[in-house]
């Protein structure tokens, strides 16, 4: 007797092979046989209906871990087939010091929150990375300086233990406060005891831009001297001036793999990014964190300075570069939604004085969608066999949708959009490479070796989806859309989705490095 069975379907068992006909049965969250399963019974069927049977999509970029403790359907990531999340790109839930969780972050340790996460259960599964800006906030605070010996010996202690409680990393943010700035030396010092336990690191890095060569070139030391795999988050490469350059890019991560690097990246695939309106911001002018950026607005020759670099990031960016999605201060909440050219002609002002208008009183800084990419280099990149997908995206909870909170389309659509617009559509690549990409692929990149692939004795999370009706829906004006054409989720053996209609299950667990060690 099996527990599942998931019949009538055409298997692509996630290593880049032709699909083949097979039914896929599973006994409590592990696969046990594929092949002609028509004399086995089972206490729940599956109808395929002659869709791909594919692995479950393992999503190496997600921002999913928070709202995981307070909407466990996560509905957005699993209608895009999305059984596992890889989070922590900077931050990740703990550790922290006591005296500065806030009410939402309660983690003294990433093991508490990865505990939690298994009492309480969730749709899809979470792997977490500690993140490298943990640490540094922890002992140096939010402090433009580099940490002296001890300081550096207490920062790998950290790093140490939340190898032990399950991370399966590191994940760094290099363009954010604080980690902006560490040097590469903190960076590779904590690299190193993340490899004695078998982690890898992840890495937004300092320049997706003008000195995305000088980044690069960190990033590829970062993975020699720490001795450990490298994985480059959301490979992208603008503004309009640097449009055309991903060849070159690509061209030196594979040079550094033919050297033996374990080097590889992952794309969201839109030609838009999604982040603070702060990273506009001067390096220098964050020092402190946000609270001090909003003082020195207040101070007339840092102000200046500030609008300054506000004007060139502007000019950079060209007409219509600039979105305002969401402001936190309800005075300005008109603003929202609106071009950056629109909002200062309502303002009667200039651009950049408009920007400084928007963080004045906002406790948090707003977030924008920038359109600074091209997508001829956006079709470059996701081509390349060692590149995955990542949403950077949140599952927006109901509240989201109810109140139509402007969000980046990527938080519905970006896996089906990969098997739709790039695969089908556009002829991109195959299915099956498609598919391989956002399952084995994704999976050996985050050190997961039970997932990713269809096979007896492998974890039982499987998405079933309609190859000609897959199609992402979420658009930049009108993003709360669900995508169209995943069919069916099932996560450890427990089906999450079926037809279309979310059953309210929680099988979803933490997935823990090679490090953990249960205390």
């Amino acid at each position: 007797m099996l527990d599942l069975k998931i019949i009538n379907g055409r298997v692509l068992d996630g290593t880049g092979s032709p699909w083949f006909r097979a039914d896929v049965g599973v006994r409590g969250d592990t696969i046990v046989a594929i092949g002609d399963l028509s004399a086995t019974e089972a206490k729940q069927v599956i109808d395929a209906k002659n869709q791909i049977v594919a692995p479950g999509f393992i999503d190496l970029l997600s921002w999913a871990q928070y709202n995981a403790m307070v909407d466990p359907a996560l509905e957005a990531h699993v209608r895009q087939g999305i059984t596992t999340a890889i989070a922590g790109e900077g931050y990740s839930p703990g550790p922290r010091r006591h005296d500065q969780l806030t009410k939402e972050e309660q983690w003294e340790r990433l093991g508490d929150y990865l505990d939690q996460l298994d009492r309480q259960g969730a749709s899809i599964n979470f792997a977490m990375l500690v993140g490298s800006s943990n640490p540094r906030q922890m002992v140096i605070g939010d402090t433009n300086r580099a940490a002296t010996a001890d300081e550096m010996r207490q920062m790998e202690a950290i790093v140490d233990q939340a190898m032990r409680d399950g991370a399966i990393g590191i994940g760094s943010s290099l363009v954010y406060v604080p980690a902006m700035y560490s040097s590469t030396e903190e960076i590779i010092n904590m690299c190193r005891v993340a490899a004695k336990y078998g982690g890898m690191y992840f890495t937004h890095m300092r320049s997706e831009g003008d000195a995305i060569d000088a980044a690069l070139d960190e990033t590829f030391r970062i993975g020699r001297e720490g001795g450990l795999p490298v994985n480059i988050w959301h490979l992208k490469i603008g503004p309009r001036v640097n449009w055309g350059k991903m060849p070159a890019i690509v061209a030196r991560i594979a040079a550094e793999r033919e050297k033996g690097l374990d080097v590889s990246a992952n794309v969201y695939p839109y030609a838009a990014s999604g982040t603070a309106l702060s990273t506009l911001a001067p390096d220098w002018a964050m020092e402190g964190g946000y609270d001090d950026f909003q003082l020195r607005l207040k101070n007339p020759v840092d102000r200046e300075k500030i609008a300054e670099a506000f004007r060139t990031q502007i000019a950079r960016r060209g007409e219509k570069g600039i979105y305002v999605a969401q402001i936190f201060h309800a005075p300005h909440k008109q603003y929202a939604k609106k071009y950056l050219e629109d909002i200062a002609r309502e303002m009667n002002k200039t651009p950049e004085e408009a920007l400084i208008t928007l963080f004045e009183e906002s406790p948090v800084s707003p977030r924008v969608i920038y359109f600074l990419m091209n997508e001829d280099d956006v079709r470059y990149a996701l081509k390349q066999p060692w590149i995955s997908v990542g949403t950077d995206a949140d599952a927006p909870n109901a509240s989201a949708r109810e109140n139509k909170v402007a969000v980046h389309p990527r938080a519905y659509g970006t896996f089906p959009r990969v098997l739709g617009r790039y695969s089908r559509d556009e002829k991109l690549f195959p299915l099956e490479e498609a598919v391989r990409k956002i399952t084995s692929q994704a999976a050996l990149r985050a050190h997961i070796f039970d997932r990713g692939v269809l096979r007896p004795g492998m974890k039982a999370d499987v998405t079933v989806f309609d190859p000609v009706a897959v199609k992402d829906l979420s658009t930049f004006e009108d993003p709360h859309h669900y995508s169209e054409g995943i069919m069916s989720v099932v996560v450890n053996g427990r089906a999450v989705m079926v037809d279309g209609v979310m059953t309210g299950a929680k099988p979803g667990r933490s997935i823990r490095g090679r490090g953990y060690r249960r205390e």
